[in-house]
């Protein structure tokens, strides 16, 4: 129903009845205040209105899939860069290299393109986990699991929980798979059934089964309890820190990731993209998002987004000053950074999502072995992709 009711929104507005606004933009990133203040900035500075419709990151793929399939999709959506794997089924126009800044960062626009072809226009990069604590219950973080769990006595007898994250999301799962040097696509192949999948699936279950994090967690756990002081420390992505700074002032802490064993944890890195779902080119339409791209990656408006939200930059100047400069947390972002590995964008890598999910859930909730789990799902995968390919 809320579905239904976001496309009846978004024909209101196509036909000129709710609003006068040129654009339509969704978007689902936390830090919404970013798109917001840019966004304002451009109308000043063109006159081109632009109206913003926010969507929570769980459902915003749904949203998008099912406007398009009815012929009803935003003028520019922003997204993460793994989005654009499913170009075909989101109807993305290609784009040619008018709409990328001469200082944007190579390594950033590649998480763009697929096949050879550029799907969208990053604006700003990173988009990685990391660990944040509160330096209210605790003076030095932990640099490993096993430092962590030692903490976590003292923290049950002063009634805080130790850590928490997304526990059931599998962008979360991911880094610890990486400890393990596996990873969930080679290339354009699948590769779930792996030994590094057996070893991460083991321990990640430990986690919970010694109560160092609740298998129940849901990202409120990384987020909302984090800042009311039940948990001393969270998992949470880069998105997040301007929210916590603004609410923890100086008690909040950022470390890397806890290592295992000595090998650090590796999550993922990707960029937010604008792309553009049904966009006629050399249109008049087409000019205006043009532009409204470009001013996104302009110097100034790449530097803004990081002095205010901490969001990296796709601009390679401006990344290049923050680098040179940095220190404390902004050092710490960094050097997680340093430690991830690229988001695949292929369309493959939105089924490997689905069967790391299933396979997981199997895995916790229905008595599967760590094998049996990785084994469903590297099959499931390799079906449902032969089904994708038409073959």
């Amino acid at each position: 129903m809320r579905l239904f009711t976001r496309l009846l929104v978004l024909l209101s507005f196509m036909s000129g009845s709710l609003h006068a606004a040129e654009l339509e933009l969704w978007h689902a990133h936390q830090a919404r205040a970013f798109i917001e203040q840019v966004v304002e900035n451009f109308t000043k500075e063109t006159g081109v209105t632009v109206n913003i419709t926010p969507f929570a990151p769980a459902k915003v793929k749904g949203e998008l899939l099912l406007g398009a399939a009815s012929g009803l999709t935003p003028d520019v959506v922003l997204v993460p860069s793994d989005f654009l794997g499913l170009h075909n089924e989101l109807k993305l126009t290609a784009l040619n290299s008018e709409w990328n800044d001469p200082a944007l960062d190579e390594s950033a626009r590649q998480t763009t393109v697929i096949a050879g072809r550029q799907y969208g226009v990053p604006i700003i990069q990173g988009n990685h986990l990391m660990m944040f604590y509160n330096k209210k219950y605790i003076p030095q973080p932990a640099a490993s699991w096993k430092q962590l769990a030692a903490q976590q006595k003292e923290l049950k007898q002063r009634a805080v929980k130790a850590i928490g994250w997304n526990y059931g999301e599998m962008y979360w799962f991911v880094p610890f798979l990486g400890a393990f040097d596996g990873w969930p696509m080679d290339s354009d192949k699948v590769t779930l059934n792996t030994p590094a999948m057996i070893k991460a699936l083991n321990f990640y279950r430990s986690l919970s089964d010694q109560g160092l994090v609740p298998k129940g967690c849901n990202y409120d756990c990384a987020q909302g309890q984090f800042l009311s002081g039940e948990y001393a420390y969270s998992i949470n992505g880069d998105w997040a820190y301007s929210d916590f700074k603004k609410e923890l002032g100086d008690s909040l802490g950022v470390a890397l990731l806890p290592t295992i064993d000595g090998k650090p944890l590796k999550p993922m890195s990707s960029s937010f993209v604008l792309a553009f779902p049904r966009m006629q080119e050399k249109s008049e339409t087409a000019e205006k998002l043009k532009t409204l791209a470009r001013f996104f990656q302009q110097a100034e408006n790449q530097r803004y987004i990081y002095e205010q939200y901490r969001l990296l930059p796709v601009n390679d100047t401006v990344f290049s000053q923050i680098r040179d400069n940095a220190k404390g947390d902004e050092k710490v972002i960094l050097e997680q950074l340093a430690l991830t590995k690229a988001m695949p964008s292929e369309p493959a890598m939105a089924i490997t999502w689905e069967a790391l999910a299933k396979g997981y859930k199997r895995f916790m909730d229905h008595g599967y072995s760590a094998e049996k789990a990785a084994a469903y799902m590297q099959s499931l995968a390799d079906r449902e992709l032969k089904k994708y390919q038409g073959k």
